[in-house]
């Protein structure tokens, strides 16, 4: 009979170590590597395919190339590029485009080395556009599965779904202001030098340096309405 416990009690350790046992699609499932974001490079495009044939851009173009320009500014990386047609059903409308859209960027504030202009073949095509275009990122959560053929009267083994967390993760993806941020370190906006020159100047006279309190910044409760 002590036999049998001992060996019952032997037996106790390799129950509970393959009961620990998981895959390593288990193990990351359960660190939530799915629902990790990161950050995507993809390419912002702007195509206009209404050219007047022999005039510049257009009032609602050059609206277009404004709002683009503004974006780039914002949130891209590398040069806008301005690429044109060649070959296609009218050079020179496509070449005074491109260059009046150049000037429009020059305007708005962009460094003229980073615009850079190209070409494409537009042989054969009815309306080939004059395409600008530069480098950002996105935030993405590429590892969310889909479920949309997932068994949900499958309830034997009582597991969460495989999409676990993604609908939050998703939304917090959205809300990344700037998504490079994810990319690497961003540099930073240098010291006030003056401004550190005051406060080091009332540190050592003993001067608080902390903002003068005012009602504002109270919080008291108001005793207007009892």
């Amino acid at each position: 009979m002590a036999k049998r416990f001992h060996i019952a009690l032997a037996s106790l350790p390799l129950i509970a170590l393959g009961g620990c046992m998981q895959t390593q699609e288990q193990i990351a499932w359960s660190n939530r590597m799915h629902t990790q974001i990161v950050a995507q490079e993809t390419t912002a495009e702007l195509k206009i395919g209404t050219v007047v044939a022999g005039e510049k851009l257009g009032l609602r173009e050059r609206d277009a190339v404004k709002g683009f320009t503004m974006a780039y500014q914002q949130e891209g990386h590398g040069a806008v590029i301005i690429s044109r047609p060649s070959n296609g059903p009218d050079d020179i409308s496509a070449m005074r485009a491109a260059a009046d859209a150049r000037a429009m960027m020059l305007a708005e504030g962009v460094d003229q080395s980073m615009i850079a202009e190209g070409t494409y073949d537009g042989a054969g095509a009815r309306s080939a556009p004059l395409i600008i275009s530069y480098r950002t990122y996105e935030a993405v959560v590429p590892n969310c599965p889909d479920i949309s053929h997932w068994d949900f009267t499958n309830t034997s083994s009582n597991a969460a779904l495989p999409s676990l967390g993604c609908a939050v993760a998703v939304n917090l993806a959205a809300m990344i202001a700037n998504p490079s941020d994810l990319v690497g370190d961003q540099p930073t906006d240098p010291a006030d030098i003056a401004r550190r020159g005051i406060m080091f100047s009332k540190y050592r006279q003993g001067v608080r340096t902390s903002s003068e309190r005012n009602n504002d910044a109270s919080g008291a409760i108001s005793t207007v309405v009892e």
